[in-house]
């Protein structure tokens, strides 16, 4: 068995306004930590998302259904690719309560940084949107 000793964690913090007709806005937020684990072999996102403004907008703005990514980057600047993190949860199950998430993969002697982003999947095509990226460095 091996010991999993966690180094220092790094916080995160990702803001995303949707809009809808009207005028409509809702407010989400991404928070969490980020750690290596187990001498930096592995990752460990720990976070959360939820509403955090313009409730009675949730149905103006669509409803969307809400997840987190992540993408890695490699000393080289070569990056791991978008990948879902989370389940994908309603916008109006999230004004309801918190979507926690949980995270772990493998962390290469290369890697540098992990990128978290949310998508918005929208519409019987899933027409998608994405926030911008908040980028978590991890090692100099």
């Amino acid at each position: 068995m091996t010991q999993s000793l966690e180094l220092p964690v790094q916080e995160f913090c990702l803001d995303w306004t949707l809009t809808g007709g009207e005028g409509a806005r809702v407010g989400i937020t991404l928070s969490g930590q980020v750690s290596l684990l187990d001498n930096n072999r592995f990752y460990k996102i720990d976070g959360v998302v939820y509403v955090t403004e313009g409730d009675a907008d949730i149905r103006a703005v669509g409803n969307p259904r809400i997840s987190v990514r992540r993408n890695g980057v490699e000393k080289s600047g070569r990056q791991w690719g978008w990948e879902m993190c989370s389940a994908r949860k309603s916008l109006g199950a999230l004004n309801t309560m918190e979507g926690y998430f949980v995270r772990t993969g493998y962390w290469a002697p290369a890697d540098r940084a992990i990128q978290l982003s949310l998508c918005a999947e929208q519409g019987w095509n899933r027409r998608k949107s994405y926030s911008p990226n908040v980028t978590v460095r991890m090692v100099d």
